[in-house]
């Protein structure tokens, strides 16, 4: 098997496989998009789930907010882990709250 190296932000990444790719849809209950796979208004994602994909419906982390997510999905580990518990961060130069994603941090 070859193996293929590849930089991102000055650091080396070894990739061993097949790539896996995980969508995750945010704001809404896994029960509206099985309905709406029924009702035809999602083919793309019933196209995906019925070929080589794979579905199963996640549970959120607590608290139930963006930001915090996206990093449990990263990271497979709660807020209590990785740290991130809110969309929001308290820009240390300003004293105002701001997107955690903001682009200046």
């Amino acid at each position: 098997m070859s193996r293929t190296t590849f930089l991102v932000n000055g650091r080396e990444y070894i990739h061993q496989g097949d790539p896996a790719v995980v969508i995750g849809i945010d704001g809404s209950e896994p029960a509206y998009h099985e309905e709406a796979i029924k009702a035809g208004r999602m083919p793309w994602l019933k196209e995906q789930i019925e070929g080589r994909g794979t579905s199963w419906g996640a549970h959120c982390a607590i608290p139930t907010l963006t930001s915090p997510n996206n990093m449990f999905i990263a990271t497979g580990h709660p807020p209590a882990v990785h740290g991130i518990c809110g969309n929001y961060i308290l820009d240390p130069s300003t004293g105002e709250e701001v997107l955690i994603n903001d682009p200046k941090f």
